[in-house]
Parts: C-alpha cells; structure tokens; sequence
C-alpha cells in the first residue's frame, strides 16, 4: 500500500474548503473516463495522454465550459480532482445512505439494483515529483492547474452566470437558491452544502443542508436534479 499522504490535515482542510466546489472555466477540451487528465506540479499536461483518453471514452468538457469541483482526493505524490462528477460511471447511491427524519438520521444499506449514473464530467489528476508538499496552498494548486482550469470568477462570468435565466442570475449573485435550479446552479449561487439526505424509497429525491448563522437552516430538495422546495428554520 503507498503511504500516506504527506500534506497536513490543516492544508488539506484548508484545500478541501476553499476549492471543493469551487467553479472555473475549461481551458482545454476534456475527456471521460477513470484517468483524465494528468498534470504535473509544474503545470506542465501530458497531452499524449489526454488525447488517448479523448479517443478512447470521448469529450467530456468542451473548452469554455463552466465546471464545478466536485471532489478531491490525496495520494502520496498526486492529488485527484473530479469535475462535474468525474468521468466514471456511478451508482446513483452511496455505499450506505443517510437518511434524515426530522432530527434524527439513520444509515441503510443501499439496494444492490440502484441502477449506476452516467458520467457527466471528467478528473484531473496533479503528480508531484516527490511527495504532496505538506503546506500546499488553494492558490498553488490553481496556479498549477491553470493551464487546464481558469478560476478566474470575471472571465467566465458571462459563460457562467450571464447563460441563466434573469432570476436565476440576481439569485447567484445573492447567494441564494431558487426553485427550478438544478444542482450545478445551486453549487454556484450557495457553495458545498454542510450536508445532504437521500431517502431510499425515492431514487429522484434528494435534500442539501445549509448552515447559516446561529442555529439557522436552510433546507434544499431537489427531484430530479431540480430544486422544487426550498424551506429555512
């Protein structure tokens, strides 16, 4: 087994909070598939690579396209971004679902026929030539991927936010969500929520928590992949 990852907890936090769900726009065209594309520490892309993989399981992020970050993972010498998903198929459940009842949740097993999601994204994987630095910076970690991902919010922001429909727009730049948004448009107007419930019995169904200030909730459901009931407590 390799060994741990050396970078600290602290920067690991400090990653996962500050670019987990983070947005940005496609430099390049982008392929499906388990491997992506690899990059090195010095942002320099296997471009043999990404063209096999583009040839071989097709496009999956065309250039301009506004992604959003939707996990990162560490490995002793290469940190793993998946975008919009990642490019492998999925089983459209977790391994165990949480479900919320009121104040309380429970964990059930998932059903072995939940058919599996359609990849939609792709992945980038950042190779290091020796260990993930233990202080590695969110900014570092754009700069290395730059040359594939552009996170600059005002150069994508027409392609991002001005493409939504009006009430949509005001709603990002508000921060707030709006019934009939989809997940991806939820990610840029609110960020990661703090959690989400899923409920076994309805395989469309599924519900992102929100903590505000204080005690305060707000309470996202989606069916379908739309919003259709926004509650706050």
């Amino acid at each position: 087994m390799p060994a741990h990852a050396q970078i600290s907890r602290d920067a690991k936090y400090e990653l996962l909070r500050t670019v987990l769900a983070d947005t940005a726009s496609a430099r390049m065209p982008l392929p499906f598939g388990t491997d992506g594309v690899e990059v090195s520490d010095s942002g320099e892309i296997n471009k043999e690579k990404m063209a096999r993989e583009i040839q071989k399981n097709g496009l999956a992020i065309e250039t301009g396209k506004v992604v959003t970050v939707t996990d990162i993972s560490f490995d002793d010498n290469k940190v793993n971004l998946e975008l919009d998903g990642g490019g492998k198929n999925k089983k459209s459940f977790l391994d165990r679902i949480q479900v919320g009842v009121g104040t309380d949740t429970t964990q059930v097993p998932v059903n072995p026929s939940d058919k599996t999601a359609k990849a939609k994204g792709s992945k980038i994987v950042v190779r290091f030539a020796k260990k993930v630095p233990a202080d590695l910076k969110p900014a570092q970690l754009k700069e290395i991927l730059s040359s594939i991902l552009d996170f600059d919010k005002h150069t994508f922001m027409k392609t991002g936010i001005e493409s939504l429909p009006p009430e949509f727009q005001e709603a990002v730049k508000a921060k707030e969500a709006r019934i009939g948004m989809d997940r991806s448009t939820v990610l840029l107007a609110m960020g990661r929520p703090d959690r989400k419930f899923w409920d076994p019995a309805k395989k469309t169904y599924e519900q992102w928590m929100y903590a505000l200030r204080g005690t305060r909730r707000v309470f996202v459901t989606f069916e379908d992949n739309v919003v259709v009931e926004i509650k706050q407590f």
